[in-house]
């Protein structure tokens, strides 16, 4: 799997694979597409596949963009008929030699496709040339060296946008994002390349239920890229009615401007709120060392089982978040007036 970093947002999701350059040799020059080598980095196997001959197309004819034709690049293996991506490959083509190209489909098995597969462009090559992509593809190899590949669906091609959907679902944490491929490998000025095939991740959404008991949460947060530095997050606990609902906008570590650590424990000072509005309160008296004077002051009764619920949710909510925005140790509002 290539080592390419896509943010500390990023939940982890399908597979970034290297690929190399298919070994076209005489074949290329005379703009056909005869045998195909990847090498599977995340196991060292290397497999060797062909192409099977040119055929009616199965759908709409697809488009690429034009930043397909600007040099090597990703291709996705794709099934058609659902979209999911088997393994990306090296293609090298342009508007004319494409045309002879598109119309291919792979051979049963190829890639652990189960039917003909077609061809969408995915990436652009790297600032240094290398292509990698993502694609669904797990290959297993058991004890006696035997090779197996499945594939979790997890990355997908969109005919009606051109882009993929890639999704990731682990327990009661799941992720979507959407790949643009013509965003992808784009520098700052968002023309020439970079070594960063993460420019093309937008629309970036999480979830999270968290569960303490009868008592749940849901978490869902949204970025629109991973240079936005700000994450969105709605936050509804429905135990506590319609004030359970709660709105936030939090700032990243990599924005100066903001305090996202004491913003995150604003999540457990709210719902503190909303648990005493509720009346859920029980009074402490105290004395004055000093001068002998009594007080009391109402504070959360958290000897209740529902507000002790809550609040295992509530930290739960706050890990979450912590975790999602980079930061191992929240602090909790007690301890940022300390």
């Amino acid at each position: 799997m290539g080592a390419m970093k896509l943010g500390p947002w990023a939940l982890p999701v399908a597979n970034l694979t290297d690929v190399v350059s298919p070994q076209y040799g005489e074949g290329m020059k005379t703009n056909k597409l005869s045998r195909i080598q990847k090498i599977a980095a995340a196991t060292a196997l290397s497999l060797l596949f062909s192409f099977g001959v040119a055929q009616p197309s199965f759908a709409e004819e697809y488009v690429p963009p034009p930043e397909a034709f600007e040099g090597p690049g990703g291709w996705a293996v794709i099934d058609p008929t659902t979209g999911i991506v088997y393994g990306v490959i090296v293609g090298d083509w342009n508007a004319e030699t494409w045309e002879e190209v598109k119309n291919t489909r792979t051979v049963d098995g190829f890639m652990g496709c189960p039917a003909p597969c077609e061809l969408r462009f995915q990436t652009r090559a790297t600032a240094d040339g290398n292509v990698a992509g993502w694609h669904g593809t797990q290959t297993n190899v058991d004890a006696d060296g035997n090779a197996t590949q499945t594939n979790d669906g997890s990355v997908r091609f969109d005919e009606s946008t051109g882009n993929f959907q890639i999704n990731n679902q682990t327990g009661d944490s799941s992720s979507s994002q959407t790949l643009v491929p013509e965003k992808t490998s784009r520098d700052e000025n968002g023309e020439g390349r970079s070594m960063d095939l993460g420019t093309g991740i937008v629309d970036i959404r999480t979830s999270k239920k968290i569960v303490s008991g009868s008592e749940s949460a849901s978490v869902d947060t949204y970025r629109s890229d991973l240079s936005d530095t700000t994450v969105d997050a709605v936050i509804a606990l429905p135990g506590l009615g319609s004030e359970g609902t709660l709105e936030y906008v939090f700032g990243s570590r990599e924005n100066t401007s903001l305090e996202p650590v004491s913003e995150i424990g604003q999540v457990r000072t709210d719902l503190i709120s909303i648990l005493m509005g509720m009346g859920f309160t029980t009074t402490v008296e105290t004395v004055d060392e000093e001068t002998g004077e009594e007080s009391s002051t109402e504070v959360l009764d958290e000897s209740n089982t529902f507000v002790s619920a809550i609040l295992t949710v509530t930290q739960g909510i706050v890990d979450f978040l912590s975790s999602l925005l980079g930061f191992m140790n929240p602090v909790s509002p007690e301890q940022s007036d300390a």
